[in-house]
């Protein structure tokens, strides 16, 4: 409950200061009221395009996920077992998690144009979290059990997915959490750079260039809200 008053009180402090440097701008076009963001978010919310955009963007983002946690887990669980699967990718995976994201978005333009990119981008950015989070769950699996299960088994695909699986499981979801936030992000800025159709990106950069700041703010806060959703929905899984 205490939690909960002191994050009232702080969004409180903030739009009180975001009100009052908006009356020191004097120009809503530049810096909108709160009130005028909030009156853009209703206006965007009750329009179909608004989901639309939203659902293309989430198709995208689920998409690059799925392929994201398929090969991090599968690849992770192998390299957590054949250190030499983990020194063979260790370059790639550094390169991938120390690479400036705005590097790879244009890079990957570049090659693949801007439909097929927006999946390798988020993709690329998703994969190193989602293979370190497993291969760490693997290396910290009790050496005794680790021990016991080769004793009964040699198959290493069949160990992989049977036995440390399982175990691997709370920090698959770890990496799961980190991932739905950092994808978000990542897509969404790609989406902008590349001006891909039907996406928040897009319509954030239409909103900019319109001198429609109201709506880039309510934007912002439909993606923050999105965020904070979809992490809420994760920490929830990873306590079950």
């Amino acid at each position: 409950m205490k939690k909960t008053s002191l994050g009232m009180v702080a969004v409180l402090l903030f739009v009180l200061v975001w009100t009052f440097f908006a009356w020191r701008v004097g120009n809503r076009t530049l810096l909108p009221y709160p009130t005028d963001v909030l009156d853009a978010l209703g206006r965007l919310l009750t329009t179909g395009q608004t989901y639309r955009i939203l659902a293309s963007s989430f198709y995208r983002l689920f998409s690059a996920i799925v392929i994201a946690t398929l090969l991090g887990v599968g690849v992770g669980l192998l390299a957590g077992v054949l250190p030499d699967v983990d020194a063979f990718l260790k370059p790639l995976v550094t390169s991938l998690r120390t690479v400036p994201v705005a590097s790879v978005i244009v890079v990957i333009l570049i090659l693949y144009g801007s439909r097929t990119s927006l999946y390798i981008i988020t993709f690329l950015m998703l994969f190193p979290l989602l293979y370190e989070a497993t291969r760490q769950g693997v290396l910290n699996i009790d050496p005794s059990l680790k021990e016991a299960y080769t004793m009964e088994t040699q198959r290493v695909w069949l160990g992989a997915f049977k036995f440390y699986l399982p175990l691997t499981l709370p920090f698959i979801k770890t990496g799961l959490l980190q991932s739905l936030g950092l994808g978000f992000k990542v897509l969404v800025m790609a989406e902008f750079i590349a001006q891909s159709p039907v996406s928040i990106g897009r319509a954030l950069y239409i909103s900019r260039i319109s001198l429609a700041y109201d709506d880039v703010f309510a934007w912002t806060i439909i993606i923050i809200a999105l965020v904070l959703t979809l992490e809420i929905l994760v920490q929830k899984l990873k306590q079950s």
